[in-house]
């Protein structure tokens, strides 16, 4: 019985200590020699000692506040990341595309170059002598150019897309 009636007072005692502390008072102490000291009692010797009053501590309405305007900043910088994330992927696949256009034009240049010199059976005799480029090498030629036409606009749709990402 003894030890319960102990252990009852201990509790009282803690929780009486804990409102205390709760609502105990501090001060702030302009010195002298113009420092400043919090305690929690006036200082003997200091030239002001103001009471600060702590502010209450917060309602259930204004925790709940809280708590909705944080949700809602976290679902917008949720949605702003998302929307990030986007830009960036889109942005990438556009360099992606610039590359891969760059790449098909420089090959379809370098074909072309490669291709001006004739092939067997793309040269005809002349009849005084010499010798002509024929139909089969001026189609190939055609071909040619117009894969390096065809490579140029992919490049510009390219750059024209991505610049549109930026």
């Amino acid at each position: 019985m003894r030890a319960a009636a102990a252990s009852s007072m201990i509790i009282g005692m803690v929780c009486l200590a804990a409102a205390c502390a709760h609502a105990q008072t501090l001060y702030k102490n302009v010195m002298p020699d113009g420092r400043v000291i919090y305690s929690d009692q006036p200082l003997k010797g200091a030239t002001q000692s103001k009471a600060l009053e702590s502010p209450p501590p917060p309602s259930a309405d204004q925790k709940a506040a809280a708590q909705k305007r944080a949700d809602e900043e976290k679902r917008k910088r949720n949605e702003l990341e998302t929307r990030l994330d986007a830009r960036r992927k889109a942005a990438q696949t556009a360099e992606d595309r610039v590359t891969r256009a760059r790449k098909a034009l420089e090959d379809a240049q370098v074909a072309l170059e490669r291709g001006r010199e004739p092939q067997p059976g793309e040269m005809t005799g002349n009849a005084g002598g010499g010798v002509r480029p024929n139909e089969a090498y001026m189609h190939r030629q055609a071909e040619l150019e117009r894969n390096v036409e065809n490579a140029r606009k992919d490049l510009d749709d390219a750059l024209r897309a991505r610049n549109e990402t930026r």
